[in-house]
């Protein structure tokens, strides 16, 4: 599937959002990973305990899997995410934090999405001062030897900082936003210590 594309899926999130509270949440027609993105949205937002019944509908065949899950907000996404893989067929590539314990012969940078490739540049490349999307697209492209359109880096950035809620600052306005990774974060220092590994390894790869 390509990113952005549209299909036929319907998800349905049922789920207590508060004492006596439930609450119906749909989204339609995108893919898996934006379904998986959706639900971690909404686990940000709700009390726990966490208890969701989640159905995934396909409207050309009129197929439908209903899932119910229970448990801390980590676990649950990654039970969703296993149910989406079997639901839906389709395959999630695998995060920083999975190349990172994989075996650096195994690493393959093909099976990364353009997403991951970015979020690897950032952690391994920006520990340091502000960057912009234009940063990020020229060591993305010097790195892979892919283009990366400046509005996509945009979109990625944008993603990272997620309202001022994830791993990134931004500074400026519309004609020019700039970027800063929270490295006070012993959560950001990880995630830079094992994008710089799984960067070397792909490095190495690739013959940098």
């Amino acid at each position: 599937m390509a990113e952005g594309e549209r299909t036929n899926y319907v998800y349905e999130f049922t789920y207590s959002s508060g004492p006596g509270l439930r609450e119906i949440f749909q989204c339609k027609y995108v893919r898996p990973d934006e379904a998986l993105n959706r639900f971690q949205k909404i686990l940000s937002l709700t009390q726990s305990p966490f208890d969701f019944k989640i159905l995934v509908s396909d409207e050309s065949t009129g197929e439908e899997s209903s899932f119910q899950v229970k448990g801390n907000p980590e676990e649950m996404v990654g039970k969703f995410k296993v149910f989406l893989e079997t639901s839906t067929g389709y395959t999630f590539a695998p995060t920083i934090e999975e190349l990172a314990d994989a075996d650096f012969e195994d690493i393959s940078y093909e099976s990364m999405s353009n997403y991951d490739k970015v979020q690897m540049i950032i952690y391994a490349s920006f520990k340091h001062g502000k960057f912009s999307s234009l940063d990020v697209a020229e060591i993305y492209e010097s790195t892979f030897e892919e283009d990366l359109p400046k509005s996509t880096a945009s979109t990625y950035l944008a993603r990272m900082w997620n309202n001022g809620e994830a791993h990134l600052e931004r500074h400026g306005n519309r004609s020019g936003y700039t970027y800063r990774l929270k490295t006070e974060l012993p959560e950001v220092q990880s995630d830079i210590e094992r994008a710089e590994e799984v960067l070397a390894a792909i490095q190495i790869r690739i013959g940098k």
